[in-house]
């Protein structure tokens, strides 16, 4: 339900053109989203743990999802002739069909693909109530927007399609153990967020949106990077393997060290910083999301994570470094 409700009511609220058919259908799939999270919380709580392991299926339709962003990717670079997008494509299409077709047997299983802890259920409340009290709040805000905008005919069905996905991609991305299904749910947080930043058609959201694009597919790379070299030094692609039995062996620091980077780059962190700061040419609202309960918590979340794997390490402490130098040059800048 916490996946796959934001992503049915993203998917049927996209026809609705009428302004009070789709406020209704949003406040009520936002209602289900809430409930849904808060009854999940003591569910967690006296079982400590909630491991799912859905159908194979699931996985031959998140790898054609995978595919198909890539190509879209790519495509976008294209278009915009932007070579950093391109490049970063072409690693991609290079890296990740070598890994799965290559690399991994066709048997291979990551199980439980999905595992919900205490961790997991705090950012799932944080994304699906304040998630869902901002897309309750665009709802009458983008009529205004485009009201203020003079628009002829109306893009938000785009908008709210886009709004809405988010939050199922943040849920399945926290809940996600199988580091192919982060992936996966990654990759489309990303595309949620550079067409939400270029909403507006204008040049100025149009760079920011393809600066937000070509930083978070620098995370993308380093993800797969992570995940073949975690398949090749430890031989799994379980979040919960990699770091259950804590402190890892150095060369497992490797691929945890690369996953530290993909989470930097979401989280907007130096010098990837630029992004975040670009989005801010979005309706306000976008603003809101990506601050709050999506982009930004996504990179902090995967740190923080993968933390009892590397605590008392040389990447620790590089971490720490790192958060504090941030700290001082942001501090400086303000």
């Amino acid at each position: 339900v916490l996946i796959l409700l934001p992503v049915g009511a993203a998917i049927a609220g996209l026809p609705i053109k009428r302004d009070t058919l789709r406020k209704s259908f949003i406040l009520v799939s936002m209602l289900l989203l809430v409930i849904a999270s808060i009854l999940l919380l003591p569910q967690v709580l006296a079982q400590a743990a909630i491991s799912l392991s859905p159908a194979k299926v699931w996985d031959n339709i998140l790898l054609v999802l995978d595919f198909t962003l890539m190509a879209y990717f790519l495509y976008v670079g294209i278009v915009h002739r932007h070579l950093l997008i391109i490049v970063l494509m072409a690693i991609q299409w290079i890296l990740f069909p070598l890994f799965k077709f290559s690399w991994l047997p066709k048997d291979f299983e990551v199980t439980p693909t999905l595992l919900i802890d205490p961790l997991a259920v705090i950012m799932c409340l944080v994304i699906s109530i304040v998630g869902s009290l901002i897309v309750v709040y665009a709802l009458d805000y983008m009529r205004e927007h485009e009201a203020h905008l003079r628009l002829t005919s109306t893009r938000q069905p785009v908008f709210f399609f886009f709004l809405v996905l988010f939050l199922g991609a943040m849920n399945g991305l926290v809940f996600a153990n199988n580091l192919l299904w982060l992936f996966s749910f990654w990759e489309v947080t990303t595309l949620c967020c550079y067409h939400l930043i270029r909403h507006d058609l204008t040049d100025e959201a149009r760079g920011a949106a393809l600066r937000a694009l070509w930083m978070n597919l620098v995370g993308a790379v380093a993800c797969i990077l992570g995940m073949m070299f975690a398949f090749r030094n430890a031989g799994t692609l379980s979040i919960h393997d990699l770091v259950g039995s804590g402190v890892v062996g150095p060369a497992v620091l490797v691929p945890l060290a690369l996953f530290c980077l993909t989470g930097f780059t979401k989280a907007a962190q130096v010098p990837f910083q630029s992004w975040l700061l670009g989005a801010m040419v979005a309706p306000t609202p976008v603003s809101a999301l990506l601050h709050s309960s999506t982009m930004v918590k996504a990179g902090v979340y995967l740190v923080l994570r993968l933390a009892p794997g590397y605590a008392g390490t040389p990447l620790a402490v590089a971490v720490a470094v790192f958060g504090a130098f941030v700290f001082m040059v942001t501090a400086l800048l303000a």
